[in-house]
């Protein structure tokens, strides 16, 4: 907690968060009949997993989580214990913001929430002002098979009483020490480029 409350401070982030917060728009806009691609239902008991883990962040209850600063690489988060595949690290949260509204943000961390294929209603997840731990996961090079080979964390976008939300969880073993990387651009195989820039592509060619 020390280290992210640091981290948070450093970046001049106002709150952390345990949930989405709606401070620009309508919660009503996330609405995931909008969205165009399709959103496979969680299981009722994964739903429980999730919740449990929700519950838990609420009473300061974190993964065994660090959050490194390196003056030459920037902030990672590493584990401080073995954490076994497909655990729950992390809701990704931020202040929702429209795709539209997200082009003001000088952020490298947006997360897409929700495509409606329309910039005015689909929705990003800004953890510029207020986040939590998801911001400073390292992410992967697309260009390089040996940075893609670091993922060890993935994302999956899931509804939970009629809300879309994105998931952050282990795609293998961790061993303790390990940086936890992920793809920022996952979910957009395939697409032209296009379709990346309406979907916030990132040039992720600076890292490692």
């Amino acid at each position: 907690m020390l280290s992210m409350v640091a981290s948070m401070k450093y970046c001049g982030m106002e709150s952390n968060l345990d949930d989405l917060s709606y401070k620009h728009i309508s919660e009503e806009m996330n609405d995931p009949s909008i969205e165009v691609d399709e959103i496979t239902p969680m299981s009722r008991r994964n739903l429980e997993i999730f919740q449990a883990f929700k519950h838990n962040i609420k009473q300061g209850i974190h993964p065994p989580l660090q959050i490194i600063y390196d003056e030459n690489f920037g902030f990672s988060c590493k584990s401080l214990a073995n954490i076994p595949r497909q655990t729950i690290i992390a809701e990704y949260l931020g202040e929702v913001v429209t795709w539209e509204m997200s082009g003001q943000s000088n952020s490298d961390s947006l997360m897409v929430l929700l495509d409606s294929g329309d910039p005015e209603t689909s929705l990003i997840v800004d953890p510029t002002n207020a986040g939590n731990t998801a911001r400073f996961l390292s992410g992967v090079n697309n260009r390089s098979s040996m940075s893609k080979r670091k993922q060890n964390v993935r994302t999956r976008r899931f509804f939970i009483e009629g809300r879309l939300h994105v998931c952050l969880f282990t795609s293998r073993d961790i061993k303790a020490g390990e940086t936890l990387n992920y793809d920022y651009n996952a979910g957009n195989e395939g697409k032209d480029v296009s379709q990346w820039a309406k979907s916030g592509f990132y040039d992720t060619s600076a890292f490692f």
